[in-house]
């Protein structure tokens, strides 16, 4: 009989196909002997039904990364385990057994052999930087040294949970302003493409020239309609371009340093900086990862160019024996209440307690910040979207008013 299988190889990379064997076991003993991790197995017969085609649709759509809620569940577990006492390559085995993505669950159980052929953890996640990244495997390894990964995995789910929050806060913010772009843009459409041929209809059967802003207003009703296929293209066109260069290292280097100078949202980019600094940090160095290879890491995730120089301006700083409050005061980007804070926790020796009082202030601003700016969107887009519906349909009333007044 025939199988149809789904799974990863040793390397996590997605395979599948069909096996002959007399039974489903069979198969299975076949594939393990092939290295390859089984997420799904069904008979080929199986595979014309409607079972068959949602477990193809499934395996079709499955990623390796899993989400953050999963991944945070993931590290409490793994935690839990070892204050336990489990050995971690029984601890990864069960982990990936209970996995809902099967695919995360593959790659921990190459993670599991590895461990089992001789590999450290540290070096074992390395080899999918896709899954695992830098903050944790950093944080991880230095828990191996130490021998207090227990404590470090406790850290690495508060850090993803706040991380996930603060990401929440952020597309709260901007999710309304967006709707409402994408609102205008579908009444205009609408307008142009439906109501504005039934006023133009009623226009030409009065014989009377139009007002300038009324022609003005049936041309481009009539452009519309006549290169619509343009006009929505060179529109997705525009806006694929500036999504793609806002990701180019080049272009956020010119437009990085603005960004916290804008009008409403600058104030929000800077705060959402600093807190993800803030708590990068912090949590890096509670955990034992030296101060130096912690501040090349919180560059890395900055998320900002700007933000990302002062950082390695502060690296450079504390390399050559200075403090990192210094380099922070002269580059202007971290306000003078955290910089004071980071001197003082430099004085004190509790770096790591004051930077997670700056997270923790600028987290609750954040959450402030969205607010107030809601407060504020809310009205002006409505104000927005009615100047746009009355710049279109004024003119077109203009003509009536005229044949009123003449009558």
């Amino acid at each position: 009989m025939k199988y149809y299988y789904w799974g990863y190889d040793n390397t996590a990379k997605k395979v599948n196909g069909d096996i002959e064997a007399q039974n489903i076991g069979e198969a299975r003993v076949q594939l393990k002997s092939k290295n390859i991790w089984i997420t799904k197995l069904v008979s080929t017969s199986d595979l014309n039904s409607a079972t068959g085609i949602t477990l193809f649709l499934k395996e079709l759509l499955a990623s390796a990364k899993p989400n953050t809620s999963d991944f945070t569940a993931f590290i409490r577990q793994l935690a839990t385990m070892q204050g336990a006492g489990v050995p971690i390559v029984q601890s990864l085995g069960v982990l990936a057994a209970q996995a809902e993505n099967k695919s995360f669950g593959a790659v921990l159980a190459n993670v599991q052999k590895a461990i089992e052929g001789g590999t450290s953890l540290t070096e074992s996640l390395k080899k999918y930087p896709k899954v695992f990244d830098r903050i944790f495997i950093n944080l991880v390894g230095a828990g191996e040294v130490s021998g207090a990964l227990e404590r470090v995995l406790q850290r690495l789910a508060i850090f993803y949970e706040k991380s996930a929050a603060l990401r929440r806060k952020v597309i709260s913010a901007f999710t309304y302003p967006t709707m409402v772009i994408v609102l205008v843009f579908v009444v205009i459409s609408v307008l142009l493409t439906f109501v504005v041929p039934t006023f133009e209809k009623m226009f030409s059967q009065s014989g009377k020239p139009l007002p300038e802003a009324t022609q003005v207003i049936v041309n481009a009703s009539r452009f519309i309609r006549s290169n619509w296929y343009f006009v929505f293209g060179g529109a997705g066109a525009v806006i694929f371009s500036i999504i793609t260069s806002f990701k180019s290292e080049p272009v956020r280097r010119v437009i990085d340093p603005y960004l916290m100078k804008i009008p409403l949202f600058g104030t929000l980019f800077q705060k959402i900086s600093i807190a993800r600094f803030s708590r990068t940090l912090a949590t890096m160095i509670q955990s034992g990862v030296p101060i130096i290879d912690a501040l090349e890491i919180c560059a890395s995730v900055a998320g900002n160019y700007a933000v990302e120089d002062v950082i390695m301006d502060t690296k450079r700083s504390i390399s050559e024996g200075n403090s990192i409050s210094a380099p922070l005061a002269q580059a202007g980007v971290f306000p003078n209440m955290a910089v004071s804070m980071i001197a003082i926790g430099e004085q004190t020796g509790a770096l790591d307690q004051m930077l997670t009082k700056i997270a923790e202030f600028y987290e609750d601003e954040v959450d402030a910040t969205v607010g107030a700016l809601s407060s504020i969107l809310e009205p002006l887009m409505i104000v927005i979207v009615g100047l746009v519906v009355a710049g279109v349909m004024i003119p077109m009333y203009l003509p009536i008013f005229n044949l009123a007044d003449t009558v």
